[in-house]
C-alpha cells in the first residue's frame, strides 16, 4: 500500500461540501442531485451498481490481458487497501457520518466499494493506458462531494453528485 497516498485519503474532507454548488473542475459531465435522500437512492440503485462493476472489470480486464503478472497481486493488494483504508477511515469517518445523517450501510458500502477501486487503479499506476473511472471519482471526494449515479448509458452521459 502507497502510504503517502493513504494518508491523502485520510485527508479528505469527506462530504463537507454536499449540498454546495459544484466545482466545474470535476472530471466528468456533471449534475447535482436535490439532497441525501435522493442520493442515498442512487447510489443503491442497480444503474450505479451497474456502471461501477463495468468500471471495475474493465480494470480487471485490462490487467489480466496487458499485464498479468502484475494482476497475480490483486488479492493482496485488496488486503492491504482494505486493512490500512478501508476499515479505518469507515470506522472513524463514514460510519459515523453515516449514522449522524441516517443513510445506512448502503452508503457506506457504496463509498467504501469506491474508494477501494480507486486504491486498485492507483497500486496499478505503472501500467500505462489503465482504466482510471474511480480515480476521477476520488476527485469528486476530495471536493468534499459524494458521487451517486449516472445519467445516460455509460460511459456517455453524466455523473450524478450531492
Amino acid at each position: 500500500m502507497d502510504e503517502s497516498f493513504a494518508r491523502e485519503l485520510e485527508d479528505i474532507r469527506w462530504f463537507q461540501s454536499c449540498g454546495q454548488p459544484l466545482p466545474q473542475s470535476l472530471p466528468f459531465p456533471v449534475a447535482q442531485v436535490s439532497g441525501w435522500s435522493q442520493a442515498l437512492s442512487l447510489c443503491s440503485d442497480q444503474a450505479w451498481e451497474d456502471v461501477t462493476l463495468e468500471a471495475r472489470n474493465r480494470l480487471t480486464e485490462f490487467l489480466h490481458t496487458r499485464h498479468r503478472d502484475a494482476y497475480q497481486q490483486w488479492n493482496h493488494i485488496a488486503a492491504a487497501a482494505k486493512s490500512r483504508i478501508d476499515a479505518p477511515v469507515c470506522d472513524l469517518i463514514w460510519r459515523p457520518f453515516a449514522e449522524q445523517q441516517g443513510l445506512g450501510k448502503a452508503f457506506t458500502d457504496a463509498v467504501s466499494w469506491d474508494v477501494l477501486a480507486a486504491v486498485m487503479e492507483h497500486a496499478y499506476r505503472d501500467c500505462s493506458g489503465r482504466p482510471t473511472f474511480f480515480l476521477q471519482l476520488l476527485q469528486v471526494y476530495r471536493a468534499g462531494h459524494f458521487p451517486c449515479g449516472w445519467s445516460g448509458d455509460w460511459p456517455d452521459g453524466m455523473l450524478l453528485v450531492w
